[in-house]
């Protein structure tokens, strides 16, 4: 089934033979997560990580946190089944939690620069908007279809007068040279 969408959530199980030093190490750099975050992650409590995406896109989520050394759950959305995770979960220090739980982002200070522009904010895809959709014409069609022909502007020309064939209507008075400065302050030192 194409249209059946999946979450991905970690409690903070890690794989028997990981440190957990070093995949908190390895999902803090492949989250850019901080020290708020981690705690979070690795409470023992379920923290949904991604939500509402394709089996393909859910299998990498897994692949990468094994890759980590992390365990994590991949659920199907649609019929409420979880897929099994690729390896047994290590114990936690705390038992997880059915509720699930989505990341806070924490409130950024852009200052008076621009915050980047939110990917996905409404969870609506380019495609699912009717307004968006377009095609491309074939090469040589015509785009506009209605073409009004405009009026031509009332320019009133009467004053102006015509110069006759060869006059030089480019030149303009020169003005006179300054006058030369006053020099009869200054004197030659020897």
């Amino acid at each position: 089934m194409s249209d059946e969408l999946f979450e991905v959530a970690f409690s903070g199980q890690i794989s028997d033979a990981a440190d957990l030093n070093d995949v908190k190490a390895k999902v803090a750099k492949m989250f850019n997560a901080d020290e708020a975050k981690l705690a979070q992650l690795f409470s023992g409590k379920r923290v949904v990580i991604k939500r509402n995406i394709d089996q393909q896109i859910a299998a990498k989520y897994q692949n990468a946190l094994k890759r980590a050394g992390a365990v994590c759950e991949v659920k199907s959305l649609s019929a409420n089944q979880a897929v099994a995770p690729d390896s047994n979960p290590a114990p936690a220090a705390a038992a997880p939690t059915p509720a699930a739980l989505v990341i806070p982002k924490a409130p950024v200070d852009y200052g008076d620069v621009t915050p980047p522009p939110q990917t996905d904010p409404l969870g609506i895809s380019g495609d699912q908007i009717e307004d968006l959709s377009a095609t491309i014409a074939p090469v040589g069609s015509e785009l506009q279809t209605e073409i009004k022909e405009a009026a031509a502007p009332a320019i009133d020309i009467s004053d102006l007068e015509i110069a006759p064939v060869g006059s030089d209507i480019g030149s303009s008075k020169k003005d006179p040279n300054p006058p030369p400065p006053d020099t009869t302050g200054l004197s030659m030192a020897d």
